[in-house]
């Protein structure tokens, strides 16, 4: 397999849309460069996160620091969404 180098996406570059899906049940932070989604980071109710890369948004290129704020700040998002949800009385309330 090769891999060719792309221009480098920088923290700028980069915007967020939230989404979420019912089969499974999850909540997701897709992250776009020039309206392409390169990633998208879920939560499921559990808690437990995945990173899903979508090969359809072309050769991406990313400053490992860069990638690692990219990936903290959906967590943080998507914790902050979680908690509403397992708040009682809402969607993913226990109770």
């Amino acid at each position: 397999m090769t891999i060719f180098r792309s221009s480098r996406i920088t923290l700028g570059d980069v915007s967020y849309t939230f989404v979420s899906a019912n089969d499974p049940d999850t909540i997701g932070v897709e992250v776009l460069c020039e309206g392409n989604v390169i990633l998208e980071v879920s939560m499921d109710q559990s808690g437990n996160v995945s990173v899903l890369l979508d090969q359809d948004g072309g050769n991406s290129e990313f400053d490992l620091g860069d990638l690692r704020s990219i990936l903290a700040k959906c967590e943080a998002d998507l914790q902050i969404w979680r908690s509403k949800l397992i708040e009682p009385e809402a969607l993913w309330s226990e109770e």
